[in-house]
């Protein structure tokens, strides 16, 4: 039943990918719209918010908040920053965060590999965490009925297997709907839309969960804090004391994910090169910050009610998300979680996949190539 369920949502994702590049060959373009264009934005959330937020809020109380306050502050700033780099972008056709730094240094190749090369060793590793995730989660619904919270000893092959198939699809789409096009400066449509469309999968996936735990599985907020309070392990989490929590982690959080949310490959891909209309920042300017919040209000009910729900702490608070419904016998709800993560993580590879890509292939395949076609040419 999972499988099939995974199998048909990627298939919507394929179907809703083709539909929008017909769409686009025809002159009808669906993501030319500025809710579609803020909701690619939300790329930036990943399987990390989708499941790690809630860890990192267990364990360090608001220390999760600086990751969404630094693009909330930023996105103040987006009527003229952002729109001054869409302007360079589109008038000097650039395709890549490589592509625009090499351009403010008179287009500099050696600086425009140093940053791909940069980007690739900091991206991928983060891409083998989304596909963790997406394993794990996989993993523990598969224990359905028989969950108790934490992998059987052969967890690991399957995880492999799991992850390796995950890998090959999510290739398959970022080649027929990201790479394939020869002309890197035209709109990815179909990507565009797919993304947009999973965010807001995640969004309701993790809104569902949120309002379970509050809700049903406790009595609203009031209720989650009020038991918290009592327990004094978890009333350190109320503050913001020295370390993880502390005011210079706060601040240096706050300013990378300020950088982040600009400068990351899959952010530029996003909001620079697939932006068809820089009119439509005035709307993602708000409704970017909106999802940012929408999707943070019950990450710490749910920390705190997972935190509750298994005292003795056997239970991973990554895990949270998803092992909170299953111990409540919730298996409709732990798919849909799943797929929220799956979401999560998928768009995040698509798309960074497709950024570094365009960037290897321009600022280290192809000098390299030219390089040799010279000496070549010269001996």
């Amino acid at each position: 039943m999972i499988i099939l369920i995974s199998l048909s949502y990627v298939g919507v994702l394929f179907a809703l990918a083709y539909y929008g590049d017909k769409r686009a060959d025809a002159g009808r373009s669906i993501i030319a719209n500025p809710y579609v264009y803020a909701l690619s934005m939300a790329v930036y959330c990943t399987a990390w918010t989708f499941y790690g937020s809630v860890g990192r809020a267990a364990r360090t109380g608001l220390g999760f908040l600086p990751i969404y306050l630094g693009p909330t502050l930023m996105a103040a700033l987006w009527w003229f920053l952002l729109r001054k780099i869409i302007r360079i972008s589109k008038t000097n056709r650039i395709t890549s965060i490589a592509d625009f730094i090499a351009s403010r240094y008179g287009k500099s190749g050696l600086l425009g590999g140093l940053v791909t090369v940069i980007a690739v060793v900091g991206v991928v590793p983060y891409i083998a965490l989304q596909l963790k995730a997406v394993t794990v989660s996989f993993d523990l619904l598969w224990q359905h009925p028989n969950f108790d919270g934490v992998l059987p000893p052969n967890a690991i092959d399957t995880s492999a297997n799991t992850a390796f198939y995950v890998a090959m699809v999510l290739a398959a789409f970022a080649i027929l709907f990201g790479t394939r096009h020869l002309d890197v400066t035209e709109h990815h449509e179909g990507l565009v839309a797919a993304i947009a469309f999973e965010s807001v999968v995640k969004l309701l996936a993790f809104l569902a969960v949120g309002l379970f735990v509050t809700y049903w599985v406790y009595d609203g907020f009031q209720d989650i804090i009020a038991r918290a309070a009592t327990h004094p392990a978890l009333v350190d989490l109320f503050t913001m004391t020295s370390g993880d929590n502390g005011y210079a982690n706060w601040a240096s959080l706050t300013f990378l994910s300020m950088m982040a949310i600009l400068f990351l490959p899959r952010q530029f891909q996003m909001a620079v090169v697939e932006n068809t209309d820089e009119r439509h920042l005035n709307k993602a300017i708000w409704l970017f910050p909106l999802y940012l919040l929408v999707i943070n209000i019950f990450v710490l009910p749910i920390a705190f009610g997972g935190l509750l729900h298994f005292p003795n702490g056997h239970i991973d608070a990554d895990t949270f998300v998803i092992t909170v419904p299953m111990a409540e016998g919730q298996i409709g709800l732990a798919l849909l979680v799943f797929l929220g993560g799956f979401s999560a993580a998928a768009s995040m590879v698509i798309v960074e996949t497709v950024a570094l890509s365009t960037m290897v292939s321009n600022d280290l395949i192809m000098p390299l190539l030219l390089g040799l076609r010279v000496v070549r040419i010269r001996e």
